[in-house]
């Protein structure tokens, strides 16, 4: 990530409620938190909004996917982080683009592991991206 422009700030702290699943998400191993601390999974996903034909996805195309395919799964809060940010393609090539960071973070379990690649897979989906990047670990948090 080359700039972060905190223009959008950080909206919303994101918190999912406490789920229970039976199968819990592979993740690190969980720290040892201070007392009151929960151990909770920290999600940060990277969509780029450049397109495959050049363009670029509009705030309206991104807003009415934040409300149709992000919010409804992720209630309790996230955070949007509008940024800059530069990959390499499959082809070698060295892509800039305007990028949205979502940070999430909740409980280790299933539901959430699944309405997380749900999102990154609708994203993908919808309009045309290569990738979506997920940077995942462990984390206290004290609600």
């Amino acid at each position: 990530m080359t700039r972060i422009s905190f223009a959008r700030g950080l909206s919303l702290l994101a918190l999912l409620s406490a789920c229970h699943s039976a199968r819990p998400a592979q993740v690190a191993p969980a720290p040892s938190c201070p007392a009151g601390g929960q151990a909770w999974v920290r999600e940060q996903l990277y969509f780029g909004r450049g397109l495959p034909d050049g363009g670029e996805i509009s705030d309206s195309a991104w807003r009415q996917f934040l409300e149709t395919e992000i919010m409804p799964r992720f209630q309790d809060g996230l955070t949007l982080v509008d940024a800059t940010g530069q990959w390499r393609s499959r082809e070698g090539a060295t892509v800039r683009e305007r990028t949205w960071v979502l940070v999430l973070y909740h409980p280790a379990v299933e539901t959430a592991e699944q309405a997380v690649a749900a999102v990154v897979e609708a994203y993908r989906r919808a309009f045309a991206q290569e990738a979506v990047l997920r940077d995942r670990d462990m984390t206290c948090v004290t609600l």
